[in-house]
């Protein structure tokens, strides 16, 4: 099996690289968002260990982007000091698999075998009903009320990210670092101009049709939707298969324990 952690602490990634190299399990670690980015356009990885301890936004970030260009349910843990109700809530709200104490190896690898077994029965979320508003990943297609409307991968993204999170206020970087998986100005220019394409294709500008996409002035936007359009649906039509085993010497997971 294959890991991913974002950390700027060597100390602590060698520490789980060590612990979980007894089960045949290898982590890759990187220091920024961009280069774990990066990666996991190419890698996919069975787990993701996101230390938060300086990488707050960053971790959110991250997360947002595995919710709207992951093809695969992949855990994702984070690795915090500050273990409050209210702390853990956000982070799960965020899209958080688990959180746990970044100082506790031992507890770091009981939540990785937990989040594993759960990832077996796991599946893959491959649509979306709010209203009239059908989303389909893997076409690049929005129904909107009974008509089919095509949209480029980014902009399906950027509908997938905002219909997954309705009601909720989603940053500019946020999304830009979903999207594009960086921050640079080009990035925010292109960002407005999708944004307005996306109002006109799936009249979004109005809440009078159902749901409008509202604009937080110089912060970000927020998927608004009528309090008569519930989101109806969330389909899973396919089962992940995905063994929780390491993969060099065939070694159950729970090993761990």
């Amino acid at each position: 099996m294959r890991f991913a952690i974002l950390t700027d602490d060597s100390v602590l990634a060698q520490k789980l690289a060590q612990y979980f190299e007894q089960y045949s399990i290898t982590i890759d670690a990187y220091c920024t968002e961009l280069l774990i980015l990066r990666a996991m356009r190419t890698i996919i990885y069975d787990l993701v260990l996101l230390d938060a301890r300086n990488t707050v936004e960053l971790a959110s970030s991250l997360l947002s982007w595995r919710t709207c260009n992951a093809d695969f349910y992949t855990p994702a843990i984070i690795l915090t000091s500050l273990l409050t109700w209210n702390v853990m809530q956000d982070w799960i709200e965020a899209g958080a698999h688990d959180v746990v104490n970044r100082a506790d190896i031992d507890q770091i690898g009981l939540r990785v075998c937990v989040a594993l077994r759960r990832l077996a029965h796991c599946t893959r979320v491959d649509r979306i009903q709010i209203g009239g508003y059908v989303l389909n990943r893997g076409s690049d297609m929005v129904i909107c009320n009974g008509t089919e409307v095509g949209l480029t991968p980014r902009e399906f993204s950027i509908v997938w990210l905002l219909f997954s999170n309705p009601g909720k206020f989603l940053s500019r970087s946020q999304i830009i670092t979903s999207v594009w998986g960086n921050s640079e100005e080009v990035a925010a220019r292109s960002l407005e101009q999708h944004i307005y394409k996306l109002r006109k294709k799936l009249g979004l500008s109005s809440t009078a049709a159902g749901a409008s996409l509202r604009t937080v002035y110089a912060l970000g936007y927020k998927l608004e939707i009528s309090p008569d359009m519930q989101q109806t649906e969330k389909s899973v039509p396919e089962q992940l298969s995905v063994g929780v085993q390491a993969e060099s010497e065939g070694q159950s997971i729970p090993a761990i324990l």
